[in-house]
């Protein structure tokens, strides 16, 4: 889970205060149309209600709250967005698959220009956006997702054997990556499996969002890279993050083969940061 504290800047932009990361691991153990589980919904509201305490005290005016694939599957998912709103003050909206992913290539193509294939892997979804410069050309949302895939298979020597073929299975319907292909789309990757691996490929102990926005990743290395983490290679990754890294490199993977891709860059800005930039647009000072 993930906080952004934003104010607009003088020049119109927006300027970060503050970017936070806790996993929570929201999606555990849940499948299309069961319940969140228990752990895992009181981590998420004891951490959403920390954000907001520190947002608050950072001088926010307004907090709110972005859900994605696990509220949007959850058959409690739109009940437990309102138990945030209650037990926390931060209105909550859980978008949808196709509003995700505009809004994950919003985040990436601020500034682009030329052909772009954005992907933001995430938890139990994963988008997939094709545009030209700011302009979208089509967008898909996958179920695919890197605690989804890790949660899929029974011991972690079949981790990546049963992620590499449920992820083929999936990507053999979609002709995005072959229509990027065709086009040559750069191809840009955000969400927290991306800039993990950045991370780790940088050696960094602490994250640094300077260094890891922009790198370019080796797209034979995103396994190998995510396997030295998962092994405690990398302090800067949390024990959720490492856990499920292996499965998520595995999908980046995936889609960049499919797209032609030799590299992947990787964008800090995501969803939240999309979302900010909307939010902000109509506040009239700094």
């Amino acid at each position: 889970m993930l906080c952004l504290v934003a104010a607009r800047a003088a020049d119109g932009g927006t300027a970060v205060l503050a970017d936070l990361l806790e996993t929570t691991r929201l999606a555990t153990g849940l499948r299309d149309g069961g319940a969140l589980d228990p752990d895992a919904r009181d981590r998420t509201l004891r951490a959403v209600g920390a954000f907001a305490e520190r947002a608050r005290g950072l001088g926010a005016r307004d907090v709110v709250g972005i859900g994605t694939a696990a509220l949007r599957a959850a058959a409690d998912g739109p009940a437990f967005a309102r138990a945030i709103t209650a037990e926390t003050g931060v209105r909550v909206s859980v978008l949808s698959g196709l509003e995700e992913a505009h809004l994950a290539y919003a985040a990436v193509a601020r500034g682009a220009a030329g052909p772009l294939l954005a992907v933001d892997v995430g938890g139990r979804s994963t988008e997939l956006v094709l545009g030209d410069g700011t302009r979208i050309d089509d967008a898909r949302s996958l179920p695919l997702g890197a605690l989804a895939l890790t949660e899929e298979t029974a011991s972690a020597s079949e981790a990546l054997a049963g992620a590499r073929g449920r992820v083929a299975r999936v990507l053999a319907a979609q002709d995005l990556p072959a229509r990027a292909r065709a086009r040559g789309a750069r191809l840009v990757a955000s969400g927290g499996t991306a800039t993990a691996l950045a991370a780790l490929d940088l050696g960094l102990a602490t994250y640094d969002r300077e260094r890891v926005h922009g790198h370019v990743l080796d797209t034979e290395r995103l396994v190998p890279i995510a396997l030295a983490g998962a092994a405690g290679g990398g302090a800067v990754l949390d024990a959720g993050r490492r856990r499920i890294l292996p499965a998520g490199a595995v999908i980046l993977e995936a889609v960049a083969r499919a797209a032609g891709a030799a590299c992947v860059a990787v964008s800090d800005r995501g969803i939240r940061h999309a979302r900010a930039d909307e939010l902000l647009a109509a506040v009239g000072t700094p």
